[in-house]
């Protein structure tokens, strides 16, 4: 036995060091390839950040029948693909009515249709950054679901399920039978629909579905690359210690990086006492938002997952195959809030995932929605205690090394409290 555990430690420890050594080559010829091209501007730089954060996390296929899939393990050229029929596409004459979930059910039902989804509404302005559009540029609106009709391209409609409101947009200069062969074409990995919980159309997951679990190797951020981006230069600065938190101060404004070592996060706050905070949803996304391009931060596995207080507090999350990862730190991958003064208080977490390594583990079977519902209702938990349920993974260190991670399927519920495990929230009762 314990020769058998001797040999698995080898084997892990050699592939560790096989997909290190691909990381480090891949990187130098990242470099090598970016060395080759033009330096982006300013403005490219900021655009592909938008698209990084403020893409939509899944696909939904609706067939001809009304079955609706959920789109995974797609690559690159087929996103490019479904991305590029909207982008050439032309929107226009949006027209916003106040409608009933049933309304809302029935557009997001439609047949014959692409529906891109988002974890949380966004303003029609990133929408119209990532797919180079023009939708509604004088008045902004909010979604979380965009549904494109491929029998019938006349009409395409941005649905928002907080506020219950539907915008209809005229389409045209699309190919909808080439499109919906593009679509048509699209791995459709889970049964999905939509259903109303706690008087809200939610995604639905009808069965039972299995995924794998991944594993990934860790990259960790250097923690002083915040403080010069975000602080000033070291003559600027005082650096303290509590514990095991490190503390730069700067001593002309008074803004202050916090590097927790235990937590392996950093947290910049500002401190001012004056200010006020911006009205609309956009433009408090965009004060989070711009410091996160000053960090000029690889994001491709991050996105946009939630806001609450209408932008006042926002949540971005590490996505892997189009679901949401949790326990990467308390927060996130980055969360951001904002005061009464409009000052940021902004949690980075440090660590990223690096480049994936294998693993022998048998895919996770995670059982219906209904399931996980009937489960929080038997343990006696009112529908008012939490906000909703979503599928996600876990990240798990690695028990057996510090330098690889396991992505973990599970169901998650919200609380007030914030996101937890459905297993974690019913112990803690």
């Amino acid at each position: 036995m314990q020769n058998n555990r001797l040999l698995q430690s080898v084997l892990i420890n050699v592939v560790l060091t096989v997909s290190i050594i691909i990381s480090i080559v891949l990187t130098a010829l990242i470099f090598l390839s970016a060395g080759n091209q033009e330096a982006p501007t300013q403005t490219e730089q900021q655009s592909q950040q938008v698209s990084e954060l403020f893409r939509p996390t899944n696909y939904i296929v609706n067939d001809k029948n009304g079955a609706q899939h959920l789109v995974m393990h797609a690559t690159n050229a087929q996103y490019k693909s479904i991305h590029q029929y909207l982008a050439n596409a032309r929107l226009t004459n949006p027209l916003q009515q106040k409608v009933t979930n049933a309304q809302i059910k029935k557009v997001l039902n439609i047949k014959q249709a692409a529906v891109y989804h988002y974890p949380d509404v966004i303003p029609i302005a990133y929408f119209n950054s990532y797919y180079s559009q023009r939708v509604s540029t004088r008045k902004s609106f909010n979604f979380d679901y965009v549904v494109v009709p491929l029998a019938d391209n006349k009409r395409a409609y941005f649905v928002n399920t907080q506020s219950k409101k539907i915008t209809t947009v005229d389409i045209s200069n699309i190919n909808a039978s080439k499109a919906w062969q593009v679509a048509g074409k699209l791995p459709k990995a889970l049964t999905v629909n939509f259903k109303v919980v706690n008087d809200h159309v939610m995604l639905n997951y009808p069965t039972s579905f299995k995924l794998p679990v991944y594993s990934y190797l860790v990259n960790r951020r250097d923690p002083t690359t915040y403080v010069s981006t975000l602080l000033g230069t070291t003559n600027q600065l005082k650096k303290t210690t509590e514990g095991n938190k490190t503390i730069y101060t700067n001593k002309y404004s008074n803004q202050q990086i916090i590097y927790d070592s235990d937590l392996e996060t950093v947290t910049f706050t500002d401190n001012r006492t004056t200010g006020t905070l911006k009205r609309s949803y956009y433009n408090r996304l965009n004060i989070g938002f711009s410091q996160i391009n000053l960090l000029q931060l690889d994001l491709s596995d991050t996105r946009f997952y939630q806001s609450r207080n209408n932008g006042q507090d926002v949540t971005y999350r590490t996505f892997v195959e189009g679901l949401p990862v949790y326990y990467q730190s308390k927060s996130g991958a980055i969360h951001m809030a904002l005061d009464k003064y409009g000052n940021l208080t902004s949690t980075y977490s440090l660590n990223e995932l690096g480049v994936p390594v294998p693993n022998n583990q048998p895919k996770v079977t995670l059982p219906k929605a209904a399931d996980v519902l009937s489960r929080l209702k038997h343990a006696g938990v009112k529908s008012s205690e939490y906000y909703s349920i979503a599928p996600g993974y876990e990240w798990l260190s690695n028990k057996e090394n510090n330098v690889s991670v396991n992505m973990q399927p599970t169901w998650m519920v919200e609380t007030s409290k914030g996101w937890a495990s459905v297993d974690t929230f019913l112990s803690g009762r």
